[in-house]
Protein backbone atom coordinates (compact mmCIF):
# COMPACT_ATOMS: atom_id res chain seq x y z
CA UNK A 1 0.00 0.00 0.00
CA UNK A 2 1.07 3.42 -0.86
CA UNK A 3 1.43 6.77 1.50
CA UNK A 4 -0.67 8.83 -1.00
CA UNK A 5 -3.60 11.71 -1.12
CA UNK A 6 -4.25 13.66 2.02
CA UNK A 7 -2.78 14.14 5.51
CA UNK A 8 -6.72 12.54 6.17
CA UNK A 9 -6.59 9.56 3.89
CA UNK A 10 -3.35 8.31 4.95
CA UNK A 11 -3.97 8.35 8.50
CA UNK A 12 -7.40 6.59 7.85
CA UNK A 13 -5.76 4.13 5.93
CA UNK A 14 -2.69 3.49 8.70
CA UNK A 15 -5.65 2.71 11.36
CA UNK A 16 -7.40 0.83 8.67
CA UNK A 17 -4.09 -1.43 7.72
CA UNK A 18 -1.85 -0.91 9.65
CA UNK A 19 0.17 0.12 6.48
CA UNK A 20 2.89 3.29 6.57
CA UNK A 21 3.15 2.45 10.42
CA UNK A 22 6.57 4.24 10.48
CA UNK A 23 4.87 7.91 9.56
CA UNK A 24 2.18 7.15 12.58
CA UNK A 25 4.95 5.70 14.94
CA UNK A 26 7.75 8.21 14.14
CA UNK A 27 6.14 11.54 13.84
CA UNK A 28 8.42 14.48 14.92
CA UNK A 29 6.35 15.29 17.84
CA UNK A 30 4.81 13.76 20.99
CA UNK A 31 6.09 11.08 23.44
CA UNK A 32 7.67 7.96 21.86
CA UNK A 33 5.80 4.78 22.58
CA UNK A 34 7.35 2.00 23.65
CA UNK A 35 6.14 -1.27 24.06
CA UNK A 36 6.26 -3.97 26.38
CA UNK A 37 4.99 -7.70 26.15
CA UNK A 38 5.80 -9.96 29.94
CA UNK A 39 3.62 -12.01 31.34
CA UNK A 40 1.36 -10.01 34.23
CA UNK A 41 -0.87 -12.87 35.36
CA UNK A 42 -0.22 -16.44 35.44
CA UNK A 43 3.36 -18.29 37.31
CA UNK A 44 5.68 -16.27 35.94
CA UNK A 45 3.65 -12.61 36.96
CA UNK A 46 6.29 -11.69 39.69
CA UNK A 47 9.28 -11.69 37.17
CA UNK A 48 7.42 -9.72 34.61
CA UNK A 49 6.28 -7.52 37.22
CA UNK A 50 9.87 -7.05 37.95
CA UNK A 51 10.51 -6.33 34.13
CA UNK A 52 8.12 -3.72 34.21
CA UNK A 53 9.55 -2.07 37.46
CA UNK A 54 12.89 -1.78 35.22
CA UNK A 55 11.76 -0.53 32.06
CA UNK A 56 9.70 2.09 33.96
CA UNK A 57 12.56 2.95 35.62
CA UNK A 58 14.69 3.80 33.02
CA UNK A 59 12.02 5.86 31.11
CA UNK A 60 11.46 7.97 34.08
CA UNK A 61 15.23 8.38 34.26
CA UNK A 62 15.42 8.99 30.59
CA UNK A 63 12.52 11.58 30.57
CA UNK A 64 13.49 13.16 34.11
CA UNK A 65 16.60 13.92 31.54
CA UNK A 66 15.54 15.78 28.90
CA UNK A 67 13.95 12.88 27.28
CA UNK A 68 15.48 11.31 23.85
CA UNK A 69 15.82 14.22 21.38
CA UNK A 70 14.71 17.29 20.63
CA UNK A 71 12.73 17.19 24.29
CA UNK A 72 10.50 13.80 23.24
CA UNK A 73 9.78 11.74 25.96
CA UNK A 74 9.37 8.27 26.07
CA UNK A 75 5.62 6.37 26.75
CA UNK A 76 5.13 3.12 28.11
CA UNK A 77 2.62 0.77 26.58
CA UNK A 78 2.13 -2.81 28.50
CA UNK A 79 0.22 -5.84 27.67
CA UNK A 80 0.18 -8.62 29.41
CA UNK A 81 1.27 -12.37 27.77
CA UNK A 82 0.65 -15.15 30.86
CA UNK A 83 4.01 -16.42 29.70
CA UNK A 84 1.23 -18.12 26.82
CA UNK A 85 2.53 -18.73 23.15
CA UNK A 86 -1.07 -17.23 21.66
CA UNK A 87 -1.38 -14.63 24.20
CA UNK A 88 2.34 -13.35 23.68
CA UNK A 89 1.57 -12.96 19.53
CA UNK A 90 -1.98 -11.33 20.51
CA UNK A 91 -0.04 -9.13 22.75
CA UNK A 92 2.78 -8.08 20.39
CA UNK A 93 -0.29 -7.64 17.30
CA UNK A 94 -2.14 -4.75 20.11
CA UNK A 95 0.89 -3.13 20.68
CA UNK A 96 2.07 -2.57 17.19
CA UNK A 97 -1.00 -2.18 15.36
CA UNK A 98 -3.16 -0.80 18.25
CA UNK A 99 -0.92 1.24 20.78
CA UNK A 100 1.42 1.73 17.47
CA UNK A 101 4.92 1.15 19.44
CA UNK A 102 7.99 2.55 17.70
CA UNK A 103 9.95 -1.07 19.19
CA UNK A 104 8.72 -3.87 21.66
CA UNK A 105 10.69 -4.91 24.96
CA UNK A 106 10.00 -8.74 25.17
CA UNK A 107 8.66 -11.24 26.09
CA UNK A 108 10.39 -12.74 29.03
CA UNK A 109 9.37 -16.35 28.21
CA UNK A 110 10.81 -18.31 25.04
CA UNK A 111 7.84 -19.82 23.80
CA UNK A 112 6.19 -16.76 23.78
CA UNK A 113 8.96 -14.48 22.19
CA UNK A 114 9.52 -17.29 19.24
CA UNK A 115 5.84 -16.77 18.73
CA UNK A 116 6.23 -13.02 18.38
CA UNK A 117 8.92 -12.74 16.67
CA UNK A 118 7.39 -13.24 12.76
CA UNK A 119 4.72 -10.43 13.55
CA UNK A 120 8.11 -7.90 14.66
CA UNK A 121 9.26 -8.86 11.24
CA UNK A 122 6.36 -8.61 9.17
CA UNK A 123 5.14 -5.25 10.70
CA UNK A 124 9.04 -4.02 10.36
CA UNK A 125 8.95 -3.54 13.87
CA UNK A 126 12.13 -3.78 16.59
CA UNK A 127 11.62 -6.43 19.34
CA UNK A 128 14.23 -6.26 22.16
CA UNK A 129 14.61 -9.65 23.94
CA UNK A 130 15.21 -8.95 27.21
CA UNK A 131 15.38 -12.19 29.13
CA UNK A 132 13.79 -15.31 26.90
CA UNK A 133 17.05 -18.07 26.58
CA UNK A 134 16.09 -20.34 23.81
CA UNK A 135 18.92 -20.46 21.62
CA UNK A 136 16.41 -20.68 18.75
CA UNK A 137 16.01 -17.05 18.79
CA UNK A 138 19.73 -15.95 18.05
CA UNK A 139 19.54 -18.68 15.16
CA UNK A 140 16.61 -17.41 13.39
CA UNK A 141 17.52 -13.56 13.92
CA UNK A 142 19.33 -11.22 11.99
CA UNK A 143 20.91 -13.46 9.16
CA UNK A 144 19.11 -16.02 10.62
CA UNK A 145 16.03 -14.33 9.09
CA UNK A 146 14.85 -12.07 11.07
CA UNK A 147 16.41 -8.75 11.08
CA UNK A 148 14.21 -6.93 13.43
CA UNK A 149 14.41 -9.28 16.55
CA UNK A 150 17.78 -8.11 18.51
CA UNK A 151 18.66 -10.15 21.74
CA UNK A 152 20.44 -8.61 25.02
CA UNK A 153 21.21 -11.64 27.17
CA UNK A 154 23.08 -14.55 27.02
CA UNK A 155 21.17 -18.07 25.24
CA UNK A 156 20.59 -21.12 27.51
CA UNK A 157 23.83 -22.90 25.43
CA UNK A 158 26.28 -19.72 26.86
CA UNK A 159 25.13 -19.78 29.81
CA UNK A 160 25.02 -23.68 30.20
CA UNK A 161 28.37 -23.59 29.30
CA UNK A 162 29.78 -21.59 31.35
CA UNK A 163 28.13 -23.19 34.44
CA UNK A 164 29.21 -26.25 33.34
CA UNK A 165 33.34 -25.48 33.37
CA UNK A 166 32.63 -23.89 36.47
CA UNK A 167 31.22 -27.34 38.05
CA UNK A 168 33.66 -29.24 36.70
CA UNK A 169 36.71 -26.64 37.78
CA UNK A 170 35.19 -27.03 41.83
CA UNK A 171 35.08 -30.99 41.64
CA UNK A 172 32.14 -31.27 44.08
CA UNK A 173 29.06 -32.30 41.94
CA UNK A 174 29.21 -34.71 39.01
CA UNK A 175 26.20 -36.31 38.97
CA UNK A 176 23.14 -34.01 38.32
CA UNK A 177 19.19 -34.60 38.48
CA UNK A 178 17.79 -32.01 36.25
CA UNK A 179 14.50 -30.41 36.66
CA UNK A 180 12.93 -28.48 34.16
CA UNK A 181 9.64 -27.04 33.07
CA UNK A 182 7.22 -28.45 30.59
CA UNK A 183 7.71 -25.16 28.12
CA UNK A 184 9.96 -24.05 25.47
CA UNK A 185 12.38 -22.60 28.42
CA UNK A 186 12.70 -25.90 30.21
CA UNK A 187 12.89 -28.03 27.32
CA UNK A 188 16.16 -25.95 25.26
CA UNK A 189 17.95 -25.25 28.94
CA UNK A 190 17.59 -28.74 30.05
CA UNK A 191 18.88 -29.53 26.98
CA UNK A 192 21.66 -27.33 26.85
CA UNK A 193 22.84 -28.17 30.10
CA UNK A 194 22.74 -31.53 29.68
CA UNK A 195 25.29 -31.06 26.36
CA UNK A 196 27.39 -28.91 28.51
CA UNK A 197 27.40 -31.83 31.55
CA UNK A 198 28.46 -34.07 28.92
CA UNK A 199 31.25 -32.38 27.21
CA UNK A 200 33.06 -32.18 30.85
CA UNK A 201 32.69 -35.32 31.65
CA UNK A 202 30.01 -34.53 33.75
CA UNK A 203 26.75 -36.94 33.94
CA UNK A 204 22.89 -35.68 34.05
CA UNK A 205 21.26 -38.80 36.30
CA UNK A 206 17.92 -37.59 34.70
CA UNK A 207 15.44 -35.18 33.05
CA UNK A 208 12.12 -34.42 34.94
CA UNK A 209 9.54 -32.26 33.39
CA UNK A 210 7.06 -30.30 35.15
CA UNK A 211 4.03 -28.51 34.08
CA UNK A 212 3.82 -25.23 34.52
CA UNK A 213 1.98 -24.15 37.85
CA UNK A 214 2.72 -27.60 39.42
CA UNK A 215 1.23 -27.50 43.28
CA UNK A 216 3.29 -30.78 44.33
CA UNK A 217 6.96 -31.88 43.74
CA UNK A 218 7.12 -34.62 46.35
CA UNK A 219 7.31 -37.45 43.63
CA UNK A 220 11.00 -36.03 42.46
CA UNK A 221 12.18 -34.95 45.81
CA UNK A 222 11.70 -38.24 46.73
CA UNK A 223 13.57 -39.48 43.61
CA UNK A 224 16.24 -37.15 44.21
CA UNK A 225 16.47 -38.11 47.75
CA UNK A 226 17.46 -42.07 47.07
CA UNK A 227 19.31 -42.13 43.49
CA UNK A 228 22.85 -40.95 44.33
CA UNK A 229 22.32 -37.38 42.82
CA UNK A 230 24.55 -35.15 44.32
CA UNK A 231 22.88 -32.22 43.31
CA UNK A 232 19.83 -30.54 40.88
CA UNK A 233 20.14 -28.42 38.27
CA UNK A 234 16.80 -26.11 38.37
CA UNK A 235 15.32 -24.69 34.71
CA UNK A 236 12.01 -23.37 36.50
CA UNK A 237 10.62 -20.46 37.02
CA UNK A 238 8.43 -17.88 39.14
CA UNK A 239 6.24 -19.49 41.31
CA UNK A 240 7.21 -22.96 40.22
CA UNK A 241 11.33 -22.16 41.11
CA UNK A 242 9.64 -20.88 44.63
CA UNK A 243 7.43 -23.69 45.80
CA UNK A 244 10.01 -26.70 44.64
CA UNK A 245 12.54 -24.83 47.08
CA UNK A 246 10.13 -24.54 49.93
CA UNK A 247 8.58 -28.15 49.76
CA UNK A 248 12.50 -29.17 49.04
CA UNK A 249 13.04 -27.36 52.38
CA UNK A 250 9.95 -28.88 54.43
CA UNK A 251 10.75 -31.90 53.73
CA UNK A 252 14.24 -31.89 54.44
CA UNK A 253 16.43 -32.44 51.06
CA UNK A 254 19.73 -31.83 51.88
CA UNK A 255 21.23 -31.12 48.34
CA UNK A 256 22.69 -28.67 46.78
CA UNK A 257 20.94 -26.82 43.67
CA UNK A 258 22.48 -24.94 40.70
CA UNK A 259 21.35 -24.29 37.06
CA UNK A 260 19.36 -21.23 36.64
CA UNK A 261 18.78 -20.66 40.21
CA UNK A 262 16.74 -17.92 41.37
CA UNK A 263 19.07 -16.14 44.21
CA UNK A 264 16.26 -13.31 44.70
CA UNK A 265 13.97 -12.63 47.14
CA UNK A 266 12.12 -15.41 49.16
CA UNK A 267 14.15 -17.87 46.96
CA UNK A 268 17.39 -16.77 48.34
CA UNK A 269 16.37 -16.87 52.43
CA UNK A 270 15.47 -20.17 51.51
CA UNK A 271 18.42 -21.08 49.80
CA UNK A 272 20.28 -19.45 52.80
CA UNK A 273 19.74 -22.58 54.63
CA UNK A 274 22.39 -25.20 55.26
CA UNK A 275 20.33 -28.21 53.79
CA UNK A 276 21.20 -26.20 50.15
CA UNK A 277 25.10 -25.07 51.07
CA UNK A 278 27.08 -24.79 48.25
CA UNK A 279 24.37 -24.15 45.82
CA UNK A 280 25.10 -21.92 42.60
CA UNK A 281 23.94 -20.46 39.84
CA UNK A 282 25.14 -18.70 36.44
CA UNK A 283 22.78 -15.59 35.94
CA UNK A 284 23.73 -12.23 33.73
CA UNK A 285 22.99 -10.39 36.25
CA UNK A 286 23.14 -9.73 40.07
CA UNK A 287 22.72 -7.01 41.90
CA UNK A 288 26.37 -7.25 43.67
CA UNK A 289 28.03 -6.65 40.31
CA UNK A 290 30.82 -4.04 41.49
CA UNK A 291 30.43 -1.23 38.90
CA UNK A 292 29.84 2.46 39.15
CA UNK A 293 26.80 2.34 36.82
CA UNK A 294 25.24 -0.90 38.97
CA UNK A 295 25.87 0.66 42.37
CA UNK A 296 23.91 4.00 40.46
CA UNK A 297 21.24 1.67 39.40
CA UNK A 298 20.62 -0.12 42.53
CA UNK A 299 20.30 2.93 44.36
CA UNK A 300 17.90 4.32 42.18
CA UNK A 301 16.01 0.88 42.26
CA UNK A 302 16.10 0.45 46.04
CA UNK A 303 14.86 4.11 46.33
CA UNK A 304 11.84 3.33 44.67
CA UNK A 305 10.51 -0.30 45.46
CA UNK A 306 12.75 -1.01 49.06
CA UNK A 307 14.50 -4.10 47.45
CA UNK A 308 17.07 -5.33 45.39
CA UNK A 309 17.07 -5.16 41.34
CA UNK A 310 16.23 -8.89 40.40
CA UNK A 311 17.67 -9.88 36.49
CA UNK A 312 14.52 -9.66 35.05
CA UNK A 313 14.33 -5.76 36.74
CA UNK A 314 17.78 -5.17 34.74
CA UNK A 315 17.04 -6.51 31.70
CA UNK A 316 13.97 -4.85 31.56
CA UNK A 317 15.73 -1.63 32.50
CA UNK A 318 19.04 -2.24 29.98
CA UNK A 319 16.49 -2.74 27.18
CA UNK A 320 15.67 0.61 27.42
CA UNK A 321 18.78 2.00 27.59
CA UNK A 322 19.71 0.19 24.67
CA UNK A 323 16.42 1.48 22.28
CA UNK A 324 17.25 5.11 23.47
CA UNK A 325 20.66 4.53 22.50
CA UNK A 326 19.59 4.29 19.22
CA UNK A 327 17.03 5.94 18.49
CA UNK A 328 19.73 9.32 19.62
CA UNK A 329 21.64 7.91 17.24
CA UNK A 330 18.88 8.11 14.81
CA UNK A 331 17.56 11.27 15.27
CA UNK A 332 14.55 9.21 14.41
CA UNK A 333 11.40 7.44 16.10
CA UNK A 334 10.62 5.44 12.83
CA UNK A 335 10.81 1.55 13.37
CA UNK A 336 12.92 0.81 10.55
CA UNK A 337 15.62 3.59 11.48
CA UNK A 338 15.89 2.41 15.19
CA UNK A 339 15.91 -1.46 13.26
CA UNK A 340 19.02 0.13 11.52
CA UNK A 341 20.63 2.15 14.37
CA UNK A 342 20.18 -0.93 16.75
CA UNK A 343 22.48 -2.98 13.95
CA UNK A 344 25.59 -0.75 15.02
CA UNK A 345 25.26 -0.69 18.95
CA UNK A 346 28.26 -0.40 21.01
CA UNK A 347 26.97 0.57 24.25
CA UNK A 348 28.77 -0.19 28.01
CA UNK A 349 26.37 -2.38 30.08
CA UNK A 350 26.16 -1.58 33.42
CA UNK A 351 27.12 -4.65 34.33
CA UNK A 352 30.87 -4.29 32.77
CA UNK A 353 30.47 -5.67 29.96
CA UNK A 354 28.98 -3.95 25.88
CA UNK A 355 25.95 -4.75 23.90
CA UNK A 356 27.01 -4.97 20.84
CA UNK A 357 24.89 -7.25 18.53
CA UNK A 358 26.80 -9.88 16.08
CA UNK A 359 25.78 -10.84 12.60
CA UNK A 360 22.86 -13.13 14.61
CA UNK A 361 21.86 -9.54 15.87
CA UNK A 362 22.77 -11.51 19.52
CA UNK A 363 24.75 -9.32 22.24
CA UNK A 364 27.44 -10.56 24.37
CA UNK A 365 27.23 -9.20 27.89
CA UNK A 366 28.59 -10.71 30.37
CA UNK A 367 27.43 -13.27 33.03
CA UNK A 368 28.07 -14.56 36.49
CA UNK A 369 28.82 -17.65 38.43
CA UNK A 370 26.84 -17.49 41.67
CA UNK A 371 27.40 -19.49 44.78
CA UNK A 372 26.51 -19.06 48.39
CA UNK A 373 29.26 -19.52 50.51
CA UNK A 374 28.34 -20.27 54.74
CA UNK A 375 24.65 -18.15 54.05
CA UNK A 376 26.36 -15.79 51.73
CA UNK A 377 25.77 -14.69 48.18
CA UNK A 378 29.52 -14.33 46.46
CA UNK A 379 30.33 -13.94 42.46
CA UNK A 380 32.71 -16.28 41.71
CA UNK A 381 33.82 -15.09 38.28
CA UNK A 382 32.35 -13.78 35.06
CA UNK A 383 32.12 -14.87 31.75
CA UNK A 384 31.99 -12.93 28.03
CA UNK A 385 29.26 -14.73 26.48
Amino acid sequence: MRCTGTLAIATALTLLAGGCGGAARGGESGPIKIGLSTPLSGSAASLGENERKGVELAIDQVNDGGGVFGGRKLALAAEDNACNPTDGASSLTKLITKQRVAAVIGALCSGVTLSAMPLAKRHRVPFIVSTSTSPDITTASGKGGNEFTFRINPSDATLADALATYLASAGKLRKLAILAEDSTYGRTGAKAFSAALDKKGLKATGVDFVAQGTADFSTQISKYRNNGTEGVALYVSGADHLGFLRQAAAAGLRLPVTGRVEFEGQNLEILKKEQFAGSSSVYPYSSLIDTPENAKFGRLYQSRHRTAPTYESFEGYNAVMVLVDAIRRAKSAKPVDIQKALLTSDMPSLTGGTVKFDDHNQAHDKAFILQLKEGKLTIESDVTT
